[in-house]
């Protein structure tokens, strides 16, 4: 037996494929009539949706709350009506303690338009209900609670007499207190509020008789004024929403981008009121504005609408902590029509866009749009103030019941959206080599790389169907593919080295032999488990008189007639 020594070199290589899959659930709901979502709330314990229908109750359009469970069920809907013939409108929701503060503008009630506070329970049955007047041509926007003890309510709005308005109301919906403030003295309006940290901060626009500007104001819970910025350029920009997180300070809104047209803006200011960025971002060839946003994943969200194919799009952005876009899409529907997304909330890692939408189906487009650096004016500014006391009724309105249609065509239906980036995760190469040489010493070195994707960073393939409209009668189905490549994020790659010595001797070649002897003793006493004397001897006799007989007939058939004799 010969022993070689060679070379020889291994590679094995493990790959495990990204799972790039865009992990999303839209539901539509709402009636024959025109239904808009205008506010969401999710927590664990539901969806929670308000807003304006023509569908359901008397004398439309009605304010409604929907609540889905959090598997997307149904769970229930009520429309309510202030008083008979009044138009009625939830615009915004918040969730304490299992209790739904829905806030609303109705023109019921003396010096139309007022608005309303609703309380509602999980389960949608109404516990109060509140009317306030401020005078003359009013309307709130949103509301936010303090998540105390002694729980409170912050609602903000304007009134065009008086500008921007701020109230705190308790959970028995008395007002404790209200303000109306002007930032610039013009009609200056507060489009949305947020409790964090003990303080209650404002955005909206003020107006100098010129150009809007966008602007965060600062209260404390007695409503003392501690600070204002004023965010502002030649043009117009408006602050639609507001968030709050980790000490820093987010606006969303949009401007009048010089050059191009409406585009959303996103300013982060620090702690202390200091502006860290500003960016816009849009298309050439549409008006996008940020209507609504939410933290999530490390991102902030921001939701608007954009005209970029044409008629309106629900438009979702995602926005790094130091202002780059992770990834945007357009949500929209087949056939045209305007979809707009109003609101957005978030649970964990995933994001709830809600708003309106004009046929089906509801599909994502990758939005390539643009992000650009934009200086602003900042100016530091003390608002006027000015104490009020709305007057407070209690009217009983007609709540009613419903159930909506679920996922089925309508002129206009209200949606909501849930979208969970995190799904989209990495890709794992695993190296192994091993070298083996003439000195008999083996060196394994393994390389595994992990490469972890953002969102943006992965390549989509998404196909659709989009149902255009040819006539009264006749539909279409055109299947569309949308593709979005972008480059990796991160990348950890780990080195381990191990090195081991084998001796290979004589000794572990005679120990080959000998376990060779051994499996064929092994073997032979298997196949033959008798003695000789009874096993073997016998049949070693038979097979000898079989072999002679087979030899004698052998030559007997093989004998020649003699030949013939003629």
């Amino acid at each position: 037996m010969r022993l070689a020594v060679v070379s020889a070199v291994a590679l094995m290589l493990l790959v495990q494929a990204a799972t790039a899959e865009l992990v999303s659930f839209r539901r539509s709901y709402g009636g024959a009539g025109d239904d808009t979502t205008l506010d969401i709330y999710v927590d664990s314990n539901g969806i929670y949706t308000v807003g304006r229908t023509t569908s359901f109750g008397p004398d439309p359009p009605n304010a409604f709350l929907t609540i889905f469970n959090n598997d997307h069920s149904h769970r229930c809907s009520v429309s309510f009506n202030v008083g008979s013939g009044s138009a009625d409108e939830a615009v915004a929701l918040t969730v304490h303690a299992g209790r739904i503060y829905v806030l609303g503008n109705t023109n019921f009630g003396p010096n139309p338009p007022n608005h309303f506070i609703a309380v509602f329970d999980t389960s949608c049955n109404i516990q109060g209900f509140r009317l306030y007047d401020l005078g003359v041509n009013e309307a709130v926007n949103d509301i936010a609670v303090e998540p105390a003890a002694t729980p409170y309510l912050y609602v903000v709005g304007r009134q065009s007499v008086s500008g921007a308005y701020l109230a705190k109301i308790d959970t028995s919906l008395n007002v404790a207190w209200a303000r109306f403030f002007r930032v610039r003295g013009g009609d200056d309006v507060a489009n949305a509020v947020v409790f964090s940290g003990g303080r209650v901060y404002v955005a909206g626009d003020s107006n100098d008789g010129s150009s809007l500007n966008m602007f965060v104001s600062v209260f404390d819970t007695a409503g003392s004024h501690s600070a204002t910025r004023e965010i502002g350029g030649a043009n117009d920009e408006q602050a639609f929403d507001i968030l709050v997180s980790g000490g820093n300070i987010y606006l969303t809104g949009y401007t009048d981008y010089a050059g191009r047209m409406q585009e959303v803006i996103l300013a982060k200011l620090d702690s202390s009121y200091a502006v860290s960025w500003i960016k816009a971002f849009g298309s050439a060839t549409g008006n996008e504005r940020g209507l609504a946003a939410a933290i999530a994943g490390g991102l902030v969200y921001v939701v608007g609408q954009s005209s970029a194919l044409g008629s309106l799009d629900v438009l979702m952005a995602a926005f790094a902590s130091d202002g780059s876009l992770s990834h945007s899409f357009l949500i929209a529907g087949g056939g045209g029509g305007d979809d707009v997304g109003h609101a957005v909330s978030s649970l964990g890692s995933c994001v709830y866009p809600a708003g309106q939408h004009v046929n089906l189906p509801l599909f994502y487009v990758v939005f390539d749009g643009e992000v650009n650096t934009v200086v602003m004016s900042v100016n530091t500014l003390t608002p006027s103030t000015t104490s009020v006391t709305p007057a407070a009724t209690s009217p009983s309105p007609a709540v009613s019941s419903f159930t909506p249609n679920i996922d089925t065509a309508a002129a206009v239906n209200s949606f909501y959206s849930r979208f969970c980036p995190d799904a989209i995760v990495s890709t794992t190469t695993t190296t192994t080599t091993t070298t083996a040489g003439t000195t008999v010493t083996s060196t394994l070195t393994t390389t595994t790389t992990t490469t972890a994707y953002a969102i943006a960073t992965t390549t989509f393939v998404q196909t659709s169907s989009i149902i255009v409209l040819l006539s009264q009668t006749s539909y279409t189905t055109i299947p569309t593919t949308t593709t979005q490549t972008l480059s990796t994020t991160t990348t950890q790659t780990t080195i381990a080295t191990s090195t081991t010595t084998a001796t290979t001797t004589l000794t572990a070649l005679t120990t080959l032999t000998q376990s060779t002897t051994q499996t064929a003793t092994a073997v032979t006493t298997i196949a033959f488990p008798e003695p000789v004397s009874t096993f073997i001897l016998p049949m070693l006799l038979v097979m000898i008189v079989v072999v002679m007989a087979t030899a004698l007939i052998l030559r007997r058939r093989s004998a020649q007639p003699p030949p013939p004799m003629f």
